[in-house]
C-alpha cells in the first residue's frame, strides 16, 4: 500500500492499551513493567526444578498449592545489598517454613515460596506477613507475585511462571506491591511479547487472558492490534467492535479501528472514528495526528493544520512523520515559506526522507532562495526514489530556471515515464525550446 505521493506509509501505529495502568516512574530497568519476551536462564530457573525432590512430590500430590515469588525492591540501590539481601532470604524462609511450605532462592533479592493447600487468600497473607517482618528490620520494602494451582488449565510447573508474571504486574503499582495472577497478568506479558516482536506469543497470552476473563477490554483491544499488524485487518475490526462494545468510550480501541481504516485508504471513515475518540479524549498526541492525516487525505489541509499543530503542541518529539504532513499541508494552503521551515526539520530528523527533500527543495525554489541547496536536495530524492515522478518533475524545473536546459528534459522525460502526467507538455515545450536554440546557434554559425 502507497500514499498518494507514491511512498509507502509510515510504521504502523496501533496503540496497546498498557493495561490500563502505568508502570511507576520510580521503577528501575531491571524492575521495569514487563517481564522479557525471552525468559533469561535465571528466571527459567525459578520453575518447580529448582525445589527439593520432597517439595517436588509434594507438588505432584497435592491437589491445590500456591506459589509467591518475592523480591527485594531496588536491591541494587540499598548500600549493602548482600548483607540486606541475606538477612531478607533468611527472614522469608523461616517464615516459610513456620507455613509447612518450601523454600529456594531464585537470585539475590528474588525468593520462590511453594505452599501446599494454599490459595490466593492465604498466600496474600503470607507475602503480608514477610513484608511486615521485613519492615521491623529495617526499611526495604518487597514485592510479592502469587499464582495457585488448578487456575484453567494451566499445568502445575506453570504456577512458578503465571507467579513470575504477577510479580512483574506487581512492577506497575510500585514498590511493596502484590498481585495475585489474573487476566492483567497475562495481559502485560502478552504485550511484553508484542514490544519483542513476537505476535505469536503476544496472541497465545492474550487468549489466555480472555479465557480468564472474556469481557477485559483491554485483551480485545491488544488481540485487534496483533491482527492488525498481521494485516487481518478484517479480525482486527471484529476485536476492536468487540472492545468498543463492552466499553462505548475506550480511546484505545475506537483510535484503532481508525487507524485500520487509514491503512485501508477509507479516510472518511477513519475520520468518523477519530473524532468520536477525541469526544473522549482530545489530548492523545497519536489522535490528533491522524485525525490530522486523515484530513490532509481528504483534500483539507487548512482543517487538517489544526490537528496536526495541536497534535505537536502534545509531544516533546514530534517526529520527521508529522513535520512531513504539516509541510504538506501548509504547501497545500499556499504557505510555502512555513513549509519549508516544518520541511526542514523534517529533514533533520529523517535525512533520507525523499518526499521531504524534494518538497523543500520545492519550496526554496518557489521562493527563490538556496538555490544551490534546493538542486542538491532535489538531486538527493530521485537517488533515493528514481521512481517518483514528481520529485523528477520538480528537478527539471530547477534545472531549467538554471538554464540546464538538456538536464531538465532528461528529468521531465523521466517523470513522464514514471506516470507523472503533468509533465508531458513541459517535455513538449522543453523539446521545442532545445530545438529553437539548436536553430538560433546554427543561424548564428552561418
Amino acid at each position: 500500500m502507497t500514499d498518494r505521493q507514491g511512498k509507502k506509509p509510515e510504521k504502523k501505529h496501533l496503540l496497546l492499551s498498557e493495561s490500563g495502568i502505568r508502570p511507576d516512574a520510580g521503577k528501575t530497568k531491571k524492575q521495569g513493567a514487563c517481564i522479557d519476551a525471552e525468559a533469561s536462564p535465571e528466571d527459567k530457573s525459578i520453575r518447580e526444578s529448582g525445589f527439593s525432590e520432597e517439595a517436588l512430590e509434594q507438588m505432584d500430590a497435592a491437589d491445590a498449592f500456591g506459589a509467591v515469588i518475592l523480591r527485594v525492591d531496588d536491591l541494587e540501590g540499598i548500600a549493602d545489598p548482600d548483607a540486606v539481601g541475606d538477612a531478607i532470604r533468611e527472614t522469608v524462609e523461616a517464615l516459610c517454613r513456620e507455613s509447612g511450605g518450601y523454600f529456594r532462592t531464585a537470585s539475590p533479592g528474588k525468593f520462590v515460596c511453594l505452599l501446599p493447600g494454599a490459595d490466593e487468600k492465604q498466600c496474600a497473607e503470607f507475602a503480608g506477613t514477610a513484608r511486615k517482618r521485613i519492615a521491623r528490620a529495617g526499611n526495604e520494602t518487597i514485592s510479592a507475585g502469587i499464582a495457585v494451582y488448578p487456575t484453567l488449565l494451566f499445568k502445575k510447573p506453570d504456577i512458578f511462571e503465571n507467579a513470575e508474571k504477577a510479580l512483574a504486574h506487581a512492577a506497575f503499582f510500585g514498590a511493596g506491591s502484590t498481585v495475585c495472577f489474573d487476566a492483567v497478568s497475562l495481559n502485560i506479558s502478552g504485550d511484553a511479547f508484542y514490544q519483542a516482536g513476537n505476535i505469536d506469543g503476544a496472541m497465545a497470552e492474550y487468549e489466555l487472558a480472555l479465557e480468564m476473563d472474556p469481557d477485559n477490554v483491554n485483551v480485545y483491544n491488544s488481540m485487534g492490534v496483533c491482527h492488525g499488524e498481521r494485516g487481518d485487518y478484517d479480525r482486527a475490526l471484529a476485536s476492536f467492535a468487540t472492545a468498543v462494545a463492552l466499553d462505548p468510550e475506550d480511546v484505545f480501541a475506537i483510535y484503532n479501528a481508525g487507524y485500520i481504516h487509514m491503512q485501508r485508504q477509507e479516510y472518511e471513515t477513519a475520520l468518523e472514528y477519530f473524532r468520536k475518540a477525541l469526544a473522549v479524549d482530545d489530548t492523545i498526541f497519536e489522535l490528533l495526528f491522524q485525525a490530522g492525516r486523515a484530513l490532509y487525505e481528504l483534500g483539507r489541509p487548512e482543517e487538517a493544520l489544526h490537528h496536526i499543530r495541536s497534535a505537536i503542541s502534545k509531544s516533546d518529539a514530534p517526529g520527521g512523520i508529522v513535520y512531513r504532513y504539516l509541510g504538506d499541508c501548509l504547501l497545500a494552503a499556499g504557505d510555502n515559506g512555513e513549509a519549508a521551515r516544518a520541511y526542514n526539520s523534517a529533514v533533520k530528523l529523517r535525512p533520507d526522507d525523499a518526499h521531504c527533500l524534494s518538497a523543500l527543495a520545492h519550496c526554496y525554489e518557489s521562493e527563490g532562495r538556496n538555490a544551490e541547496i534546493a538542486l542538491v536536495f532535489g538531486q538527493n530524492a530521485v537517488e533515493i526514489e528514481p521512481d517518483n515522478g514528481l520529485f523528477h518533475h520538480r528537478l527539471a524545473l530547477m534545472y531549467l530556471n538554471s538554464n540546464r536546459i538538456d538536464e531538465a528534459l532528461d528529468h521531465f522525460e523521466i517523470a513522464l515515464e514514471c506516470g507523472y502526467s503533468a509533465a508531458e507538455p513541459y517535455v513538449e515545450s522543453t523539446r521545442n525550446l532545445l530545438s529553437d536554440m539548436d536553430a538560433k546557434e546554427n543561424a548564428a554559425g552561418s
